[in-house]
């Protein structure tokens, strides 16, 4: 006997519309991906051909001296040796933002990771966003991931968000990240948080884990720390997911199979 299939809610449908709307992804992915403005995209061929526009010259913001001096003096060292890590998740996110000690220098705020212990996701990104203030990932970055948590169907609040660095950092070199400690810390935190899964924003991130290639019919690693064995999805910077359609549809395709079965 055939099983019906069920039914899609408009919830279903509104949240999905919210992902690519605030994505600014114009195709529509299920299998394959299929062009939604194709009338569009040929209008806009037909005129590019008449007439050639001036090519615009984006000028880049001078870097303010102090935030320029601490790009060129590096990553600032964590500070602290493995032993005086807070054990505890609640005492681990104090620490982030309060020790003396821990990443002392740098011309942007410590920002405190957010979220529940044992989430159903953890959402790893490299650092904080440029203007965050208060909150991780409150910028264009955040607006993304918020949008592709209600696609798929993810309460936000039932999400744990964290950084690699603390504060965000002007070109950071991702060698001398994993050297100074980052690393080794990043695991401690995850471990800390036990979350059920993981993406990783950043292709210098996942390998920055201890993690083991899985299966090759699963073809995805793991994270893999003391005693935690848990499913991790790398993925592209948010920055360039913002950019590019293209690595929004790929990244959507990438997360259904994570979560198939």
């Amino acid at each position: 006997m055939d099983t019906l299939a069920t039914p899609v809610s408009k919830s279903d449908i509104a949240a999905a519309y919210d992902w690519w709307k605030l994505a600014g992804v114009d195709l529509e992915l299920r299998d394959e991906a299929t062009g939604w403005l194709d009338q569009e995209t040929k209008h806009a061929a037909a005129d590019a051909t008449e007439s050639e526009p001036k090519a615009v010259v984006r000028k880049r913001k001078p870097v303010e001296p102090r935030r320029a001096a601490v790009a060129s003096a590096g990553i600032a060292p964590v500070g602290s040796e493995k032993a005086e890590w807070p054990g505890d998740l609640a005492a681990f996110r104090q620490w982030w933002v309060e020790d003396e000690k821990f990443a002392s220098s740098g011309a942007f705020p410590r920002i405190a990771p957010r979220g529940p212990a044992q989430a159903e996701l953890l959402v790893l990104v490299p650092q904080p966003e440029e203007g965050d203030s208060d909150t991780l990932l409150s910028g264009k970055q955040g607006a993304l991931i918020s949008g592709f948590l209600r696609a798929a169907d993810l309460d936000e609040e039932s999400v744990y968000f964290a950084s690699v660095l603390p504060r965000h950092t002007l070109q950071p070199d991702w060698e001398e990240v994993g050297r100074v400690g980052y690393g080794a810390l990043c695991a401690h935190h995850i471990a800390l948080a036990a979350p059920k899964r993981i993406i990783s924003f950043g292709r210098l991130v996942a390998p920055l884990l201890p993690h083991e290639s899985a299966q090759a019919s699963a073809n995805l690693p793991s994270f893999n720390h003391e005693g935690l064995s848990i499913p991790l999805l790398p993925a592209r910077d948010v920055a360039n997911l913002l950019r590019r359609p293209g690595f929004r549809a790929r990244f959507w395709q990438e997360w259904l199979e994570f979560t198939d079965g």
